[in-house]
């Protein structure tokens, strides 16, 4: 059996010095993936170290299991700081990871999208309005940033926030590390602290009101404890959905018949939804930590090591997907890993198709001959993590 794949046979001059966090090209992202494919395993000493896994057959098999790939021991961030607080769910393992997971799935529960979903396409159209007399506009900052934040508002109960706020904290807990971090989250807890304490003095009938009243350990929810569980929401909850909603604008307006068969066909329509996932996965990767040595094929990766679950390269593996860099939401196979895999699944997906086939079709029918202008997708990458389109500009005939 080889040693630790990070000794000098393995870890080469060019491995030493790969840094996600220094990437911000998004196609040379796409390169470095198909080069790290070829090698079963690859170890940078960027970030204090880690392991690169590319290929789906290894990222899926290591979102799967917990007891090997532990969430919990150094989080998933990249490099870990625990001291600012673990992320509710992401960064726990069972049993304390399903109590969090089953708190956050109170608020997107069946019953509770059902519901919500009038208000979605009311949502929609409140933020159209905001446009659609302009006859152009760029899709991603005043469609696709601005919906999914309302859209999670109104999901969970909270009223008069700032969605520039929100935006503004989310995209620096995403572009900072460490002791950074933990201030955000404190500013994150503070936006909904004050909503927080008046359901406690008057509950509702909402999500936020559950929130206010439940205890950890026969406590309320602390300060603190609101600050890292809304993180949860404000930052995964919707950074995900405005990427992908950006990707599949960039995508599916320049076809107008893919465009009609997504009007006219709800499975054409969840197809390219998550094709654009899956193409253009919003989270490219998260982190674990060994438990114990953990072999891949003759390659061992001892115990306490970081590994990088590259959900955007395994995405991309050829052996999986035909034509992988294509957009084709006709593919017959797309169980991507866009949303996460296994027990840390991303919570908020189901709210995140809805939100985005909601806005797709509200877009459509109110501006039916919207025609993108862009030259071609362009992409924010931050910390070599997060990926969003930088643009969508449209023109379209002007509503009243």
């Amino acid at each position: 059996m080889a040693q630790r794949p990070d000794d000098d046979a393995m870890a080469t001059p060019e491995s030493r010095g790969e840094d996600p966090l220094a990437m911000q090209d998004l196609q040379g992202i796409y390169d470095l993936y198909g080069q790290l494919r070829g090698c079963p395993i690859r170890h940078s000493n960027a970030q204090g170290g880690f392991h690169w896994l590319t290929r789906y057959k290894d990222v899926r098999d290591a979102a799967l299991d917990f007891r090997h790939f532990s969430s919990a021991l150094k989080g998933v961030r990249l490099p870990a700081h625990l001291d600012t607080g673990r992320l509710p769910a992401i960064e726990m393992d069972p049993p304390e990871h399903g109590f969090w997971r089953s708190l956050y799935m109170e608020a997107i529960t069946p019953a509770r999208l059902k519901a919500v979903a009038p208000r979605l396409e009311a949502i929609a159209d409140s933020v159209i309005d905001r446009f659609a007399a302009k006859g152009e506009c760029d899709l991603v900052k005043e469609f696709a940033r601005p919906l999914p934040v309302l859209g999670l508002c109104e999901t969970i109960g909270m009223t008069g926030v700032s969605v520039e706020r929100i935006h503004e904290l989310a995209d620096r807990f995403t572009t900072t590390s460490g002791a950074d971090q933990g201030a955000v989250m404190q500013q994150i807890g503070a936006t909904v602290i004050d909503e927080i304490n008046a359901r406690r003095a008057q509950p509702l009938d909402d999500y936020l009101t559950r929130i206010a009243h439940v205890e950890i350990e026969g406590r309320p929810m602390s300060d603190g404890d609101i600050a890292t569980f809304m993180t949860g929401f404000f930052v995964a909850g919707h950074e995900t959905t405005t990427s992908a909603l950006g990707t599949l604008l960039l995508h599916a307006l320049p076809s107008a018949d893919l465009r009609a068969r997504m009007l006219a066909d709800d499975k054409v329509m969840t197809a390219a939804i998550e094709e654009a996932v899956r193409l253009s996965s919003p989270f490219q990767a998260f982190h674990r930590t060994t438990v114990e040595p953990v072999d891949f094929g003759d390659v061992t990766i001892a115990a306490d090591q970081t590994v990088r679950l590259c959900y955007g390269s395994a995405n991309r593996d050829p052996e999986i997907f035909d034509k992988p860099e294509a957009f084709n939401p006709d593919r017959p196979f797309n169980t991507h890993l866009g949303f996460g895999f296994g027990r840390h699944v991303c919570l908020g997906a189901p709210l995140a198709r809805l939100e985005i086939k909601t806005a797709f079709r509200r877009l459509l029918d109110r501006l039916p001959d919207i025609q993108l202008v862009e030259p071609r997708p362009d992409y924010i990458v931050q910390l070599g993590t997060l990926i969003t389109p930088k643009s969508c500009r449209v023109s379209f005939s002007p509503k009243a």
